[in-house]
């Protein structure tokens, strides 16, 4: 019987943001030091500096993972309708900020940040939230969700909505409920079901932001009248 071929060694760069990533999620963006990463990778703390000039330089590459990632959403199986996509995409988006919960930190303290951002995040994303609909690594995500929205407006199954709008809701909606009323989802790893249950409730939000505006039929009556005066 051939021996189990070997699992590929993760370069220390790599398992340095690996473990930046645990501690943001456990400790917050500011509550670990050098010495806190080094640990458990046993590794002296001269030994990070070899592979980063200084902790805002991890913290810097942990936020380019996460714009990295981040700019791969809203990216639906083909051959989905406007419905379908929109709702696979939401999912998807759940899954990436459950499965990295160091990006939810990161967001939040992003949101709490005059100026369109912390810099770490403006750094790895190349400009602030407003720039970042028009320019930069996120540019082809927003333009990607832009079309499922136009596309389930255009087939009436959603009211026509500012897509920054909409990506703000689901956005920090989804941040608040996987930080408030406690953060457990934070500080271990979900189970399949908790999962479910956030991505029920965020296409919940959705829906009820994107439903078609039904005009009550008083309304709609006294507008016929007065068209015709």
């Amino acid at each position: 019987m051939a021996a189990p071929a070997a699992k590929p060694r993760v370069p220390t760069r790599e398992r340095i943001l690996d473990e930046v990533e645990r501690l943001i999620a456990v400790k917050g963006v500011y509550g670990f030091t050098l010495k806190d990463i080094a640990d458990p990778l046993r590794v002296k703390v001269p030994a990070i500096y070899k592979h980063y000039k200084s902790r805002d330089d991890v913290l810097v590459e942990v936020s380019r993972r996460f714009i990295a990632l981040l700019a791969q959403q809203f990216r639906p199986e083909p051959g989905l309708g406007p419905l379908a996509a929109l709702r696979a995409s939401l999912d998807a988006f759940v899954v990436l900020k459950m499965a990295h919960p160091a990006y939810v930190r990161l967001s939040l303290i992003d949101f709490a940040t005059p100026g369109g951002g912390m810099e770490y995040v403006k750094l790895a994303a190349g400009g602030s939230f407003h720039d970042n609909f028009r320019t930069g690594p996120l540019a082809p995500m927003h333009q990607r969700l832009r079309r499922l929205l136009r596309a389930g407006a255009a087939d009436g199954t959603i009211r026509p909505v500012d897509p920054s709008d909409f990506y703000g809701i689901v956005k920090s909606t989804l941040l608040v409920r996987l930080a408030f009323p406690d953060d457990e989802f934070l500080v271990r790893p979900p189970t399949a079901a908790e999962v479910q249950g956030v991505q029920r409730w965020l296409w919940d939000v959705a829906v009820g932001y994107l439903a078609p505006r039904r005009v009550a039929r008083g309304k709609r009556r006294g507008a016929r009248s007065r068209s015709k005066r």
